[in-house]
């Protein structure tokens, strides 16, 4: 009798294993669904990572990425179809003045970063 109880346990157990592996296979990944906005991170991968004012200021790359969210998050509060805030506009607070290494201002990679974003979506 015990037998009997352990073998019917363990096809139990077995059964609720397999039954996620037998399921229907979704019909678009998870990581590109439908609606879903770029990251910032990947729209702003080509500017520069290293820190404007001596390490103290931020760098182009993650003015870019404040810029991208940004946008991302005017956009997801207004609504598909509403007018989007300027690029500018969302990145007023960001310094202008560029290192003598970097290709841009944290204010011109962060208004790049938010017209890519509002581009994509």
């Amino acid at each position: 009798m015990r037998h009997l109880r352990i073998i019917a346990t363990l096809t139990a157990a077995l059964a609720l294993t397999a039954a996620p592996a037998l399921a229907d296979k979704p019909t678009t990944p998870p990581g590109k669904r439908k609606g879903t906005a770029t990251a910032p991170g990947q729209l702003c991968k080509t500017q520069s990572r290293h820190k404007t004012n001596h390490g103290k200021g931020k760098s182009p790359f993650a003015a870019c990425v404040v810029g991208a969210a940004r946008a991302q998050h005017d956009a997801a509060a207004k609504g598909p179809g509403a007018p989007r805030t300027a690029p500018a506009k969302l990145c007023a607070d960001q310094s202008r003045t560029k290192a003598v290494y970097d290709p841009k201002s944290p204010f011109a990679a962060c208004v790049s970063g938010a017209a890519k974003a509002q581009h994509t979506s």
